[in-house]
């Protein structure tokens, strides 16, 4: 093999190996359209006056970056659920979300460390 292609093999190979070739992650404050199922949470509250939140369980997890703390700085994971903030489409209802990705606590409102602020709402199936 020449020299030209083994640099080619190369930079093929860890292109694929890379995060060029990886799934869009989403950050704090993206606009983001989400699909899923809406389900009703109990929040992660020691108080007992706290409203149910709103969850959107996603068809397909997301990839969402947060700020992370110390020397790793920011960190990437999988959500499959986001809370949903400002709307309340119908428990049980498949609905498409489009607002902004929210990372850490939410307020009074917490349930899961991922939320939408939804913007727009569209109801696929379920209730209205």
């Amino acid at each position: 093999m020449t020299a030209k292609a083994c640099a080619w093999i190369f930079v093929l190979g860890a292109a694929g190996a890379g995060p060029a070739w990886a799934a869009q992650c989403y950050a704090d404050g993206d606009i983001v359209t989400l699909e899923g199922t809406v389900t009703r949470q109990a929040t992660h509250q020691a108080d007992p006056a706290a409203k149910p939140a709103w969850v959107l369980s996603l068809a397909s997890p997301v990839c969402v970056v947060n700020a992370g703390s110390g020397q790793g700085g920011r960190q990437q994971s999988n959500v499959s659920a986001v809370q949903i903030i400002d709307a309340e489409p119908g428990e049980n209802a498949r609905v498409q979300l489009t607002g902004k990705l929210v990372t850490g606590n939410v307020s009074a409102y917490y349930a899961v460390p991922t939320a939408i602020w939804v913007l727009k709402q569209r109801v696929l199936s379920g209730q209205q």
